[in-house]
């Protein structure tokens, strides 16, 4: 099952529950990961199961952060609060590096949170597709790559 990891600042952790309650067909499909301190939140806000890590206190964000570089992880949706200066949130900096240098969508506010779950339901739709098809062969019986 693919991973997304599902952050965000305290003061932005119920607008993060109201996106997975929206796009809960979507989201249902997927793993998700996140800090302690958010995953307790979005567990009891959405009734979702959230694998959390180590509170940010303890380098719970350092951890998801190493995990966008394993090439495990499918998209990230941090809601920034670009106000927060409290040094327990986590960081976002680490996060857009991250996902630059590895090429992994990242969504840091509400709207494209929205428009990244759209394009994960879509992708989702295209691989269900693709497992219905029978395999494409060529004219002497070997498989085509599509």
């Amino acid at each position: 099952m693919r991973t997304i990891i599902v952050m965000a600042h305290g003061s932005r952790h119920k607008r993060l529950a109201t996106l997975l309650r929206k796009h809960a067909e979507i989201f249902g499909e997927y793993r998700l990961l996140s800090t302690a301190e958010t995953g307790a939140c979005l567990e009891a806000e959405t009734g979702f199961e959230v694998a959390h890590l180590f509170p940010v206190a303890k380098g719970g964000d350092i951890q998801l952060c190493g995990l966008v570089c394993t090439n495990s992880i499918a998209a990230v949706i941090f809601l920034n609060d670009p106000h927060c200066t409290d040094p327990a949130e986590p960081r976002i900096g680490q996060f857009i590096r991250a996902c630059d240098l590895n090429n992994v969508p990242l969504a840091t506010n509400v709207v494209t949170a929205h428009a990244l779950a759209l394009w994960l339901g879509r992708k989702l739709e295209g691989d269900r597709r693709r497992e219905e098809m029978p395999p494409a062969s060529g004219h002497d019986g070997e498989r085509v790559v599509q």
